[in-house]
């Protein structure tokens, strides 16, 4: 289940979608780029071995798959060792969240800046 995406990647896409256009709605009427731009060219090319070509596009989508995957075979780990699959600091960080409401609307924006700083900075090899 963890390699779903890129098996998926792997059987359904070739590297060739590098070579075609971003098919980004935003960046084809606005020509600023959504945080997302690039994330699937680049992870595709990486999953074909292709990292120098991935690193091309938005590479940040890498960064996150790779913590996301991380952060659940470390959960998987936890739970085998029988204990919490959440560490305390990520509780606390929850009672945190709770008792300011304005950082759970604000966090996704902080979280999705990056990735759309880095579609930025790659604009022309996303286009």
């Amino acid at each position: 289940m963890l390699l779903a995406p890129l098996v998926t990647a792997l059987l359904c896409f070739s590297t060739s979608i590098a070579n075609g256009g971003g098919g980004c709605p935003l960046l084809a009427a606005t020509g600023v780029p959504c945080p997302a731009c690039g994330a699937t060219r680049a992870i595709v090319l990486f999953s074909h071995g292709d990292a120098g070509g991935a690193l091309r596009f938005n590479w940040s989508w890498l960064v996150i798959w790779f913590v996301v995957v991380g952060a659940m075979a470390m959960s998987a780990w936890r739970l085998w060792q029988q204990r919490t699959a959440l560490p305390a600091w990520t509780r606390r960080f929850g009672r945190w969240l709770q008792a300011h409401p304005a950082a759970v609307v604000a966090l996704p924006f902080a979280l999705l800046l990056g990735p759309w700083l880095v579609a930025l900075a790659n604009l022309n090899a996303i286009r």
